[in-house]
């Protein structure tokens, strides 16, 4: 299967089966009101193509949930890559969201800061020596960076930070071979 960059990697064709019928809208009908080919319903349900974040969000607001309802539930602790997912947006909307380069929200998904180290990297991502300090003794994201992201991810903190290490965990070489 073909991937890309707006795809939603948690999206669930039953949950979207279940609330369109939910709804009482047909594949057709519902095509109709998205404006593409009954059968790109079809194949979406089926899970024969992916859905980009934008269709997804579409679909949504047509069937008058939120873009979550229509993916897989977590069965592990949310990375930052789930909430984003879980609103249905792309790495590229949300790096614009955080006036940051798409590469450093890549490193953030997978649980790094980026590739620099001490005061440069302080300085590009306007944090305190301090904090840079404080992340590569811990491992912890940074509390403004944690701010920054639950602001553009609409949650908290706390579920930010949280994310942050899950993704560690899941990019880590242990983690994969547990």
């Amino acid at each position: 299967m073909r991937t890309y960059n707006g795809e939603v990697p948690r999206f669930d064709p039953d949950a979207m089966i279940h609330h369109r019928r939910r709804a009482r809208i047909t594949q057709v009908e519902l095509g109709r009101r998205l404006c593409v080919h009954d059968n790109q319903i079809y194949r979406w349900e089926k899970g024969i193509t992916p859905i980009a974040a934008d269709d997804l969000r579409r679909v949504a607001r047509e069937l008058r949930v939120v873009p979550a309802q229509l993916q897989r539930p977590l069965d592990s602790p949310p990375t930052l890559t789930d909430l984003r997912s879980l609103l249905a947006i792309t790495p590229t909307e949300l790096a614009r969201r955080l006036a940051v380069k798409p590469q450093r929200l890549a490193h953030w998904e997978r649980g790094h800061l980026g590739p620099e180290h001490g005061p440069l990297l302080a300085a590009l991502l306007g944090i305190s020596d301090a904090s840079v300090r404080d992340y590569e003794h811990t491992g912890q994201l940074p509390v403004p960076l944690a701010h920054r992201l639950a602001r553009a991810l609409r949650t908290n903190p706390e579920i930010v930070s949280a994310a942050f290490l899950a993704s560690r965990r899941a990019a880590s070489p242990h983690a994969q071979a547990a």
